[in-house]
């Protein structure tokens, strides 16, 4: 039952991701959630911070990027996305798994990360320190 609440939860943030892509063109904030099926932190809290991402972010003004890390394949498929929005280089060195790294969409800088482990509020607040430094 979790595998299939997982599978639902992930398909649900891909779409989220896929319209935020589309809609986010104009956003400032380019976030990267490094997951990976094998990470505990991801297996445990995955679920509530994709929550807490798309309630926090109905406006869309940050863009998410789905970095799946749990096998060659997927993180080939990954590296594609990187490579869309910009970021393929700047990922190289940020490998951690349970992760989101915020970055500026102009410049490619890293301004914060959080992990997912963190509470919703902590997420949430990491997402406005992220808009407003690059505002």
């Amino acid at each position: 039952m979790r595998n299939v609440k997982t599978i639902f939860a992930s398909a649900i943030f891909i779409m989220l991701v896929s319209v935020t892509a589309f809609a986010g063109n104009g956003s400032k904030v380019i976030a990267v959630v490094n997951e990976a099926s094998w990470c505990p932190t991801c297996q445990k809290n995955g679920e509530r911070a994709q929550a807490a991402f798309m309630e926090n972010n109905k406006d869309g003004a940050i863009q998410f990027v789905m970095n799946d890390l749990s096998n060659d394949e997927t993180k080939a498929k990954s590296a594609a996305e990187l490579k869309k929005v910009g970021l393929d280089k700047a990922m190289a060195e940020y490998k951690g798994t349970g992760v989101a790294y915020f970055f500026d969409a102009d410049s490619k800088k890293l301004i914060n990360q959080v992990s997912v482990a963190k509470s919703n509020e902590e997420l949430a607040e990491a997402m406005r320190t992220a808009e407003e430094k690059a505002n």
